[in-house]
């Protein structure tokens, strides 16, 4: 396997860095001219197609980037992922949400009997959990408290899957900002709300003060013998979540081979079962699992995740590019972005490779995007004109979840003008301002219908996608030490706050000043 320190002077490197000054004069709308550019540019698995004919590349292009993930060890890395072994080196665990994704019928290659008993247990219990939550006329609402990965995952699918919504209604907290906690309270009835908390650990602060504030809010209108069936929890901390006054029967288990921004596939995906029924769910799995197969069986240069990756290698390090937009032209999906940012930016915003040195190439990009024509509307001028190329990913549904088909018609010829307008641009010598470069990258995917299979297939090709570009760069995709920091610091001040703390005449100016203003004017109110 190439180790970082020689990734940026092997011969694949070498020859990619070639070719890009070679073809930096290339023009995107001019590789055109062969009328078979698209038919040899994209790819379609299940219902789902993946253009990535407007980006400025060629055969050559995508031979060369083959050759370097074959260096970089890709292939041997996805099977060390997919055997079980503790690719996530820093904190010694497996990488395992894919086994998740097969948990009935035919497993991937993962052959532990511990893992595969864990996961058809798991299961079953969010079957049966979901069911009886379901079952239980007298709850019409679920609020979902946890943050990170027990909140994107599961609050992006669910916003993506709001027509097909059979259940209670699925509400979500994560911010400690009281708030939001208050606003989202506001208007439910306790005698008819369930509140479910998500943490592995059950000592995640924002998690748990919110958990005890939802908890002091039921207790306003229930006692403590009905409380317990309100309450429900996702945890590798049984105890902790009983101390909490949560029924064993109530809790689903974590495990530490599940990384939590890939933990949806798991006991974090109960709030959509419970919300939209097992067989959503499942059909939730069994998408990703498409594109599991796919990913794993699929030669590399036909292999979308793998195609995806290494065109995102092209941009950021050959074409230093440095950041990537998501526009998805789905009101279903305006949360994708969101959760795109904690996948890709946690995932490899990384200066530290696996081995401990000094990563030697610019790593994740920075992730960012908006639903439909509101992008148009608000940062798009910066895509179109701005001397920074941003690439761009479309996504398109080709069968919107309404009736409305005038507006689908005008959502879709929107996104397909935009993808076209970036690559060809416009020239205006006589007024700049209406002068637009053109020759800006762009990938398209098009879906049959955002329902369950289809976003479980395009959620699973960003996870491997960000594992491919994760394995050239030589960093650990499944750890985030970067976030801790921030929280020993805070708990550091929230006990200087509360008079606990001795170490206030350590801290800088700023910080000094700002919280003796904060508890000058709101402390002592």
């Amino acid at each position: 396997m190439q180790n970082n320190t020689a990734l940026t002077t092997s011969p694949e490197w070498l020859a990619l860095e070639q070719h890009a000054q070679e073809s930096q004069n290339q023009k995107i709308i001019d590789l055109f001219a062969d009328e078979s550019r698209f038919e040899d540019f994209h790819s379609a698995l299940d219902g789902l197609v993946y253009d990535y004919s407007k980006n400025n590349i060629t055969g050559e292009t995508i031979d060369l980037l083959c050759a370097l993930a074959k260096s970089c060890g890709v292939e041997e890395m996805r099977q060390r992922m997919i055997s079980g072994e503790a690719i996530n080196n820093s904190e010694n665990r497996a990488v395992l949400h894919m086994a998740l994704r097969n948990s009935i019928g035919d497993h991937v290659e993962v052959e532990h009997e511990i893992v595969n008993d864990f996961v058809e247990n798991s299961i079953r219990q969010i079957e049966g959990l979901s069911n009886q939550i379901r079952d239980n006329k007298a709850i019409t609402d679920i609020v979902n408290i946890g943050i990170g990965g027990s909140d994107l995952g599961p609050r992006m699918v669910c916003k993506a899957l709001q027509p097909f919504l059979n259940g209670p209604r699925i509400h979500f907290i994560s911010n400690i900002d009281g708030q939001a906690l208050s606003e989202r309270l506001t208007g439910l009835d306790p005698k008819h709300t369930l509140i479910i908390v998500t943490s592995k650990t059950f000592t995640t602060l924002e998690t748990v003060t919110n958990a005890n504030t939802a908890k002091n809010w039921l207790l306003n209108e229930l006692d403590e013998n009905e409380i317990s069936q309100h309450l429900y929890a996702i945890t590798m901390h049984t105890e902790r979540a009983m101390n909490f006054g949560v029924p064993a029967s109530h809790i689903l288990l974590m495990r530490e081979w599940i990384g939590g921004r890939f933990s949806l596939w798991s006991s974090v995906g109960l709030s959509i079962a419970a919300a939209f029924g097992f067989n959503a769910f499942k059909a939730l799995l069994d998408g990703a699992h498409t594109v599991d197969e796919h990913f794993l069986h699929t030669p590399l240069q036909e292999n979308i995740p793998v195609l995806m990756g290494l065109i995102g290698i092209w941009h950021r390090n050959f074409k230093n590019y440095p950041a990537q937009a998501i526009l998805p032209y789905s009101h279903a999906l305006r949360d994708f972005p969101r959760y795109l940012q904690q996948l890709d930016m946690e995932s490899n915003g990384k200066s530290v490779t696996r081995d401990g040195e000094k990563v030697n190439a610019a790593t994740g990009p920075i992730i960012f995007g908006e639903a439909g024509t509101n992008a148009q509307h608000a940062f798009m001028q910066l895509l179109h004109q701005s001397e920074e190329v941003v690439p761009a990913d479309f996504i398109i549904s080709i069968a919107p979840e309404h009736s409305l088909k005038g507006h689908h018609t005008h959502l879709v010829s929107n996104a397909l003008a935009q993808s076209r307008a970036l690559m060809i641009g416009q020239e205006d010598t006589e007024n700049p301002a209406r002068n637009f470069s053109g020759n800006r990258p762009s990938s398209t995917f098009m879906l049959d219908h955002v329902d369950p299979y289809h976003l479980g297939m395009l959620i699973a090709l960003y996870e491997h996608k960000i594992f491919v570009q994760g394995c050239i760069w030589g960093v650990n995709s499944f750890d985030q030490w970067g976030v801790e920091l921030g929280k020993t610091i805070a708990r550091t001040l929230s006990n200087t706050l509360q008079g606990h703390d001795e170490h206030s005449e350590e801290y800088d100016g700023s910080t000094k000043a700002l919280l003796d203003i904060f508890k000058e004017q709101y402390l002592k109110t």
